[in-house]
């Protein structure tokens, strides 16, 4: 039986990965500000991390890899270095996001990756999740007055890019040994 949590994250990021898929001129735009707060912070990391991430897809690409099972392994491989922060969720969002725009002639794999995601955040990192403050939590964090990309110099900021560098390494570690 689906929860208040569950929903929300599904549909969070049912509706991220379509705007990745689809483009923001083919997308409705983002409604809530967690939406919103959402598809900036991914942004930043997808700009601080282009070619890591374009390099990464088309690796899979060749490899014939199923984009949802990876993100599956890369979730796991997020544990066993060390758990989640919301720079590494980020990171995964955005990997995610990656994944769904390479794939945008097939409309299923956003839903399959969303699903992965949402299985993941919302059942299997759950006290994580809560513990943060849910969604939220996320909008607040990076909401706060200081961790704005005006201010690229500043900790938060800093430390989030950090954060999603380390949980980049785990997908790049995972590539290689695939």
């Amino acid at each position: 039986m689906p929860d208040s949590l569950s929903e929300e994250t599904s549909q969070l990021l049912e509706d991220y990965l379509q705007h990745c898929s689809l483009g923001p001129s083919s997308s409705r735009p983002p409604v809530s500000p967690k939406a919103r707060a959402l598809i900036r912070v991914t942004a930043e990391v997808l700009d601080a991390h282009r070619g890591f991430f374009q390099d990464s897809c088309c690796t899979l690409e060749a490899g014939g890899i199923e984009p949802a099972l990876v993100l599956k392994r890369v979730a796991q491989q997020l544990d066993d270095e060390g758990g989640l922060s919301w720079g590494r969720v980020v990171a995964l969002i955005a990997f995610a996001g990656s994944l769904a725009k390479r794939s945008s002639g097939c409309a299923e794999t956003p839903r399959r990756l969303a699903g992965v995601l949402s299985h993941y955040l919302a059942q299997e990192k759950r006290e994580w999740l809560e513990k943060n403050g849910g969604w939220d939590g996320f909008y607040h964090f990076f909401n706060k007055s200081n961790s704005h990309p005006e201010n690229p110099n500043c900790t938060t900021y800093n430390a989030i890019l950090a954060a999603a560098g380390v949980g980049l390494a785990g997908l790049a570690v995972l590539l290689s040994v695939r």
